[in-house]
């Protein structure tokens, strides 16, 4: 008997062995790389604002210049590190917005379908094959519609338990598209064109840019006055698009009724560049934003107040990186601080309220608290299920404000989940998400009003003023 036992103790002894080593050799080629490269992904993630991204520089030498991500070469050292990291949980497709509504977007194939790239080409590229080609991202990796589905709302980085950037990953992927292969979605072209020739996506002329504030007794910023207090950032969609010019008049009543001083650009104001940077034209963006950095900085601006998310994160959060630095803050926050300061006293009989946390305010900015206490001083709110830093999105991020959406909408999805709520009114804090979920309540025949925080305010101020048609 004990000689079987000590046979039987030496052949499971080897067999331990033998598929621990196997295991070692397997784990480089598997998921499970994650064990060696995840604690490095986590230690070199974004500790600066979630919102930003990575310029591209066009100042150096052209070999040393890059336009985003065309082939496996051009991936950065962290976007490489990141398809390595992948443990394929399925976190990030759970919460993906273009996912939910059946598009052919998952931030989790994306990673592994570069990751698959990476390692098939990255051995013959060390090499130095002779006549090795490596094939573009696009097609070969993703499809075009992988790349132009997402809203860059960020749910996916949010829920990464790696800190995998899956954002940076499309964005660098459009910009090689849009820039090296001038490939993007025909409809978008007419934004692109706008935002270029006309300074704003809407393609109005400059000059109509302050026309919203039109009997409001608005002061606009003359070149060589006096930088005021506060400067109102209006933004293109408050500034040229009907339903969001509402809330920019109640945010400027509302700054005249508490006595801030306050001032806007009028048409010395541009597009920030947002909906360019997010398709993938960092060039426009570029030019945008030392354009519009050297009108505030030759002003004096300091402070900013910005009633669109998406120019709030872009002044607050990337224009440090072409010389422009200021105190940035959203509508909601700015006029959070009047009503606690007693210079704005609203009456709270607005009803039953559902407040939608748009992305680049709530994810990319930490800004979750004010808008509530507004909707608390105005009426009684009630939360939606997936809200703060776990919002789900209007579907207009990312530039896709000016795309052709396939499949089920994502506004009527975001519609449906306010609606069941029960509440009477959906209260909003971006232009974006005004137009896309005002769409989606409609074509839905919900009966919900969509209506801005700012706009909740002054009413509640002003009950006997009949509201604007």
């Amino acid at each position: 008997g004990g000689r079987a036992t000590e046979m039987l103790e030496r052949v499971f002894v080897w067999l331990h062995v033998a598929i621990i080593l196997g295991f070692l050799a397997y784990l480089p080629h598997s998921k499970h790389l994650h064990i060696a490269t995840a604690a490095f992904n986590v230690y070199f993630a974004r500790t600066r604002a979630r919102g930003r991204l990575e310029p591209l520089r066009f100042d150096v030498p052209d070999e040393e210049m890059r336009f985003g991500a065309g082939t496996t070469p051009d991936l950065t050292w962290k976007q490489m590190l990141d398809t390595f990291s992948c443990t394929e949980c399925g976190r990030c497709q759970d919460v993906c917005p273009a996912w939910a509504t059946g598009k052919e977007l998952s931030p989790k194939l994306l990673i592994m379908a570069l990751r698959d790239q990476v390692f098939d080409e990255g051995p013959k590229l060390i090499r130095g094959e002779e006549g090795f080609e490596p094939a573009p991202l696009v097609p070969n990796a993703v499809t075009d519609n992988v790349v132009w589905d997402c809203v860059t709302c960020g749910a996916c980085v949010r829920e990464c338990p790696v800190s995998i950037e899956h954002v940076d990953h499309i964005i660098d992927l459009r910009r090689h598209l849009v820039m090296m292969e001038s490939s993007f979605p025909s409809e978008s072209e007419q934004m692109l064109r706008d935002v270029e020739r006309a300074s704003n996506p809407w393609g109005k002329p400059q000059t109509e840019r302050a026309d919203w504030a039109e009997g409001l007794d608005v002061r606009v910023l003359e070149p060589g006055e006096p930088a005021p207090e506060v400067l109102y950032w209006v933004g293109c969609a408050a500034s040229f698009d009907e339903r969001a010019r509402t809330a920019a008049r109640s945010t400027a009543k509302l700054l005249k009724a508490a006595g801030v001083d306050f001032a806007i650009l009028g048409p010395r104001e541009s597009c920030s560049g947002d909906p360019a940077r997010r398709i993938g034209n960092e060039y426009v963006f570029q030019a945008h934003a030392e354009q519009n950095v050297s009108t505030l900085n030759e002003a004096g601006v300091t402070k900013i107040v910005a009633s669109c998310p998406h120019c709030f994160n872009t002044l607050g959060n990337e224009y440090s990186d072409f010389g422009g630095d200021y105190e940035v803050v959203h509508h909601t926050e700015l006029l959070a601080d009047l009503v606690r300061d007693g210079r704005l006293e609203p009456s709270a009989d607005g009803g039953t309220i559902t407040y939608h946390d748009s992305c680049y305010l709530a994810r990319h900015n930490d800004v979750r608290a004010d808008p509530r206490e507004i909707v608390e001083a105005v009426g009684t709110p009630i939360e939606m299920e997936r809200r703060e830093e776990r919002t789900f999105c209007c579907g207009a991020g990312g530039a896709r404000m000016w795309m052709e959406e396939r499949g089920r909408p994502i506004n009527e999805e975001r519609a449906r989940e306010a609606a069941a709520t029960g509440a009477e009114t959906l209260a909003v804090a971006c232009p974006f998400c005004t137009v896309m979920l005002d769409d989606g309540v409609r074509s839905r025949g919900d009966d919900l009003r969509v209506v801005d925080v700012s706009t909740l305010l002054a009413e509640s101020l002003e009950p006997a003023e009949s509201p604007e048609p």
